[in-house]
C-alpha cells in the first residue's frame, strides 16, 4: 500500500478511543480505517479480541500503519493487549517494541491474550521473554487465555488461564495444573498459527511421552525458570507509582479515586474507608508499589468474585492462582513475600492509636472484627490484638460468641452491625484524628440515644478551630 491511502498524522500524535464499557474493534475500523481492515481479511486474519476498552493507533512516520486494543481480564486486573496489527511493509520497525515500553512507562505491566508464536518470538527478540529449552519459552509478561480457548490432557473447567510459558512447537500457551501427574493446559491453535506455523502438525505429534518430557524439564528446571521470569521482570521499564499518587496525599484524594467518586462509582465514606486501609497495608508492609493500583482497583470492586479453582497455586488473601515467582498477587495486589514480623509491629503501630494499655473489651472486638472485614487473615488478626491490646484470645473469643458477633470464623450481622455503631466507626469515618478518641468515645456512649451525625456535631461544636469547621462543614454537607 502507498503511503498516499493512509490516515496522516501530524507530530505523530495517535488518536486513541477509550471506553469504560467495551466496544466492537470492527465498528471502529470499518468507519474510519477501511484500509486497514482490507489488509487484514486479505492476510487471513482473525481478530483474538472482538471487543476491547481501549483503541489506539500505531504512528509511523506520520502515517497510521496499524492499531492495537486492550481490554480488561475477566479474572486478573490488568491491562491486556488482545490485538495487534501493522501493515506488512512497516513491519520491523519495532512498533509492537514502542507500544509495550510507553505502556510500562507510563501506566504498568500489561498481558497479552493469546499471543501467536510470532508475538512470543518478538518478545524473546526485544528482551521481555527468553528460550530456555529448545521449544519452551518463559517471558515475564503473562499470556492470558479465555477458558474457552483452553485444552487439557486432564479435567479443567473451561477457566480462563494465565501462564508465563509458551511451547513454540504447539505454538501454544502452557500452564500445569499438576505437574506431578502431567496435568497441562494450553491454547487451542490460532488461525494465525496455522497458516504461518502449521501448528497443527505439532500438535498431532503430541503424545504421553510428550507430557513427561514437559514434566521432567519443568521439575529439573523450576528454580532456574522462576528466576529467569524475575530477572526479566526486574528489567521491565515499568512505572512506579507512589503511595501518594494512587492514593492521594493528606486530605486529597487521587486523581483515580476523585474520578470514581466523580462518576459515582463511589461513596465519598467509603473512598475515606479504603484510602485508610490502603495506607495501612502499604506501611504494614503488606502491598509493594508496583502493586498499588490493582489493590485500589481490587478494593473498589464491589462485584469481584473468585472463579478459578483448577490451579494448585493459590493467593492466601483472595484465592486466586498465582506463579511461585509472584512478588503479588495480580488479582487482590497483596504483597506475597512480606515478612509477618514486620507486618505484626507495623499493625500494633496503625491500629493502637487510642494510646498504650488500651484493654476495652469492646475496643479491642471492633479492632478485631475490622481486621477481619479488611481481609487480614484470622491468626494474623488473633497475634495482632493479642500484642496490641494485651488480652488473650481466649478472653476474646468467648465475648464474640457470647454475643453472637463472630461465628465459625466469620462477622455475623450482629458483629457487622456492632462495627458499624461503635464509636471509633464514626471516629474514623469523619477524620477526627486531631481528637483524643478516649473524650469522643465517652461523649458519644453519654449520648447514645441520639442519631450518630448529630452526637458527632455537637461534639464539635465545643472546638473552636478551622479545621474543626472544615470537618464539620463537610459532616453537614453530606460528606
Amino acid at each position: 500500500m502507498c503511503n498516499e491511502g493512509l490516515l496522516k498524522r501530524q507530530d505523530n500524535t495517535r488518536k486513541v478511543f477509550l471506553s469504560e464499557n467495551s466496544f466492537d474493534v470492527c465498528d471502529i475500523l470499518n468507519k474510519d480505517y477501511g484500509y486497514l481492515l482490507d489488509e487484514i481479511k486479505k492476510e487471513g486474519i482473525i481478530l483474538k479480541g472482538k471487543t476491547c476498552n481501549l483503541f489506539k493507533e500505531l504512528i509511523f512516520e506520520g502515517n497510521v500503519v496499524g492499531f492495537c486494543t486492550y481490554d480488561f481480564s475477566s479474572e486478573f486486573i490488568t491491562a491486556a493487549l488482545n490485538n495487534i496489527y501493522v501493515l506488512p511493509e512497516f513491519r520491523g520497525n519495532r512498533l509492537f517494541y514502542i507500544e509495550l515500553h510507553q505502556t510500562m512507562m507510563e501506566y504498568n505491566k500489561p498481558s497479552i491474550v493469546e499471543p501467536t508464536r510470532l508475538v512470543v518470538e518478538l518478545l524473546v527478540k526485544y528482551g521481555f521473554a527468553k528460550k530456555v529449552s529448545e521449544n519452551i519459552v518463559a517471558s515475564s509478561l503473562e499470556f492470558i487465555v479465555p477458558g474457552d480457548h483452553v485444552e487439557s490432557n486432564g479435567d479443567y473447567e473451561n477457566e480462563e488461564l494465565s501462564t508465563h510459558f509458551y511451547d513454540l512447537n504447539m505454538a501454544a500457551s502452557i500452564h500445569f495444573l499438576d505437574v506431578e501427574n502431567c496435568i497441562l493446559a494450553y491454547s487451542s491453535p490460532l488461525n494465525y498459527d496455522i497458516i504461518h506455523y502449521d501448528c497443527l502438525a505439532g500438535r498431532n505429534d503430541i503424545s504421553e511421552d510428550y507430557f513427561i518430557n514437559i514434566r521432567n524439564f519443568f521439575k529439573e528446571n523450576e528454580v532456574n525458570l522462576m528466576n529467569e521470569i524475575s530477572q526479566m521482570e526486574e528489567n521491565l521499564p515499568v512505572k512506579s507509582f507512589t503511595l501518594e499518587e494512587v492514593v492521594g496525599d493528606g486530605d486529597n484524594f487521587s486523581a483515580y479515586i476523585s474520578s470514581l467518586i466523580d462518576d459515582a462509582h463511589v461513596t465519598h465514606e467509603r473512598a475515606i474507608e479504603i484510602k485508610r486501609q490502603m495506607i495501612e497495608e502499604y506501611e504494614a508492609g503488606m502491598i509493594l508499589n508496583e502493586s498499588l493500583l490493582i489493590r485500589l482497583a481490587y478494593l473498589f470492586d464491589e462485584n469481584k468474585s473468585i472463579s478459578i479453582r483448577s490451579h494448585a497455586d493459590t493467593c492466601p488473601y483472595c484465592g486466586m492462582p498465582i506463579d511461585s515467582h509472584d512478588r503479588y498477587c495480580h488479582f487482590c495486589g497483596i504483597n506475597l513475600n512480606y515478612n509477618p514480623d514486620e507486618i505484626f509491629e507495623s499493625l500494633l503501630d496503625t491500629f493502637n492509636d487510642a494510646g498504650d494499655g488500651v484493654e476495652d473489651i469492646d475496643y479491642v472486638t471492633y479492632k478485631f472484627l475490622k481486621l477481619i472485614s479488611e481481609g487480614i487473615e484470622l491468626e494474623y488478626s488473633i497475634i495482632t490484638c493479642e500484642n496490641a491490646y494485651n488480652l488473650e484470645w481466649d478472653s476474646l473469643n468467648d465475648y464474640l460468641v457470647e454475643n453472637s458477633y463472630f461465628l465459625d470464623n466469620q462477622i455475623t450481622d450482629k458483629g457487622y452491625d456492632f462495627l458499624n455503631s461503635h464509636p471509633l466507626h464514626f471516629y474514623e469515618k469523619y477524620e477526627l484524628n486531631l481528637l483524643d478518641y478516649t473524650d469522643f468515645e465517652e461523649f458519644f456512649k453519654s449520648h447514645k440515644n441520639l442519631d450518630a451525625k448529630e452526637i458527632v456535631l455537637m461534639y464539635l461544636d465545643r472546638f473552636d478551630d478551622d479545621e474543626i469547621l472544615k470537618i464539620k462543614k463537610e459532616i453537614i454537607n453530606g460528606n
